[in-house]
């Protein structure tokens, strides 16, 4: 891999500057939830993942893992909010 292409990394960096919400899901769920990619790929793995063929059942994974971490979250606060 040379310095200058662009790896999963710059993607992520990018979503956050430009808050985009379900590039960020997509980029965790692939990182952390399936452990498929990671940080230092290069960023022709994630487009395998764009395919029209993957669209439907991605997007079931997707609000799933949403769904997951937002009941991750609300149960956090709620244990904070407890103390």
């Amino acid at each position: 891999m040379t310095d200058t292409q662009t790896q999963i990394r710059d993607w992520y960096l990018d979503a956050v500057d430009y808050n985009q919400e379900p590039l960020l899901l997509l980029l965790d769920f692939l990182i952390y939830e399936k452990k498929v990619l990671s940080f230092d790929d290069p960023e022709e793995k994630l487009h395998f993942y764009f395919q029209d063929k993957f669209r439907g059942k991605m997007n079931e994974h997707l609000a799933l893992y949403k769904a997951k971490l937002e009941e991750e979250a609300s149960g956090a606060k709620e244990t904070s909010n407890a103390s």
